[in-house]
């Protein structure tokens, strides 16, 4: 959320999201993003891109796949070689143009950074990707932290628990 606020202001687009990729299940999902309208923020949050569907063609999955940003400045042109519910999706969200960047660690996809311009005419252009990597790199280092930090506390938790119960189980005699 932090890093959308961030965007929102310093970033000439009408719309970002972040979306990551669900640890326990091959799924991306919505997590943070602006200037999405209440229902447009609705269908993203309830939609999920499937990442083990080698048939899917939607630019998210492809994206995400084969580690690859995207810049199309015209979704309508390239809209029929999306599949019928990536295609839909597409319409309900009325975007004309896109940049979507896959958030690598160590060659590991943890997500997705896209930004696209739904009202504006301004056109996107290839150093407004340049920066959109730039932006994920430091989010994908940022993720990692953040699940280092947490196996950390997790790991923390388990010791604590150890020791604090071990008294019931070390018997100390006094030679």
């Amino acid at each position: 959320k932090a890093v959308a606020g961030v965007m929102e202001k310093r970033f000439d687009f009408d719309r970002g999201m972040i979306m990551l990729v669900d640890k326990k299940q091959p799924v991306l999902r919505y997590r943070a993003g602006y200037g999405q309208t209440p229902s447009e923020e609705d269908i993203l949050k309830n939609s999920e891109f499937h990442l083990d569907n080698p048939e899917s063609k939607g630019i998210f999955v492809v994206a995400i796949r084969e580690q690859k940003p995207f810049l199309i400045d015209n979704l309508g042109k390239i809209q029929n070689s999306f599949s019928r519910r990536s295609s839909e999706l597409a319409s309900k969200l009325g975007g004309k143009s896109l940049i979507c960047v896959p958030i690598i660690y160590e060659r590991e996809s943890l997500g997705l950074l896209a930004v696209d311009n739904s009202k504006s005419s301004r056109p996107l252009r290839q150093s407004d990707m340049s920066l959109l990597m730039g932006v994920a790199s430091q989010l994908a280092i940022s993720i990692a932290n953040a699940l280092a930090f947490e196996k950390l506390q997790s790991s923390e938790k388990k010791y604590r628990e150890l020791v604090q119960n071990a008294n019931s189980i070390i018997l100390r005699i006094d030679t």
